[in-house]
């Protein structure tokens, strides 16, 4: 009978022992399985801030840059006391000389070529445009006598329709809509794609730079790094100021669904500082 006793006693100590490790893992297994939780969520809030901060960035940019717009003193010519911003409009002049030869069939005064790279995401894949690659830029374009000159040039108008008309037989089947309606022509089939900004002689068209002792320069643009300076060209003011107050609109949008994410999270933050006066005050 003692021995029976004893062999309970062992196999109850045992099966208690085993509960005893079951559960430790169990808690470990939440413990474990709820951190990883709060470190997920905590990533994702910390993305969220960033993206939102990012949007804001943008939209403060925009604003600026049309503000730099709306206040371009408006002038005839540049005379050796000019100096400033300024905003000259009139009839693109020059020699029509620029050209992407074997690719583009027609001349232009000025001819700037984008460079874009294939690229994908969740939404799918398509040609991007390659901001940081440095645009080739030809010919020589004048507005009321005045030249203008840069290595790159910020373009309002819509890119150079690429067709029977502007390419060459040979190159239109490398011509690439995508679903967008910014045509490209196809250098490296999901690789490289270029896409074009032209101005033709007679165009109507509005420049805005910084004037130097009676001399057109380029501006650095809100948002830009120093070396990245650029000449403003558009049809009229109020395109450019239409084209940056869409950046805007869809900046917010962008941000408002962002923030859809983040106000339980706020709200949470301002709940707990509640708490915490209320505590401190009692």
């Amino acid at each position: 009978m003692a021995r029976h006793s004893k062999r309970q006693t062992k196999h109850s100590s045992t099966k208690t022992h085993q509960g005893d490790r079951k559960g430790k893992s169990k808690r470990k297994g939440k413990l474990a399985g709820s951190r990883a939780s709060r470190l997920w969520l905590g990533l994702l809030k910390f993305l969220g801030f960033f993206i939102l901060a990012g949007l804001l960035l943008l939209y403060w940019d925009s604003a600026r840059l049309a503000s730099l717009i709306s206040h371009a003193a408006p002038v005839q010519q540049l005379t050796a006391d000019t100096n400033g911003i300024v905003r000259i409009e009139g009839e693109a002049e020059g020699e029509t000389a620029a050209a992407d030869q074997g690719k583009l069939r027609q001349r232009y005064l000025l001819l700037q070529k984008e460079k874009f790279n294939w690229h994908c995401s969740k939404s799918g894949c398509n040609y991007m445009w390659n901001e940081d690659a440095v645009p080739q830029v030809w010919g020589n374009l004048s507005i009321q006598g005045v030249k203008v000159e840069s290595e790159r040039f910020k373009f309002y108008s819509g890119w150079l329709p690429l067709d029977f008309e502007t390419v060459e037989t040979s190159q239109l089947p490398f011509v690439h809509e995508g679903e967008t309606s910014r045509p490209l022509l196809v250098e490296s089939p999901k690789e490289t794609a270029y896409g074009y900004h032209a101005l033709s002689l007679g165009q109507r068209i509005t420049v805005i730079g910084r004037a130097v002792n009676g001399h057109l320069e380029p501006i650095h643009l809100p948002g830009e790094g120093e070396d990245q300076r650029m000449i403003l060209i558009g049809s009229s003011v109020e395109e450019m100021l239409s084209s940056e107050k869409e950046t805007q609109t869809g900046v917010l949008i962008a941000a408002g669904f962002v923030m859809l994410f983040l106000v339980p999270v706020i709200v949470g933050w301002i709940r707990k500082l509640f708490r915490k006066l209320n505590t401190l005050h009692g």
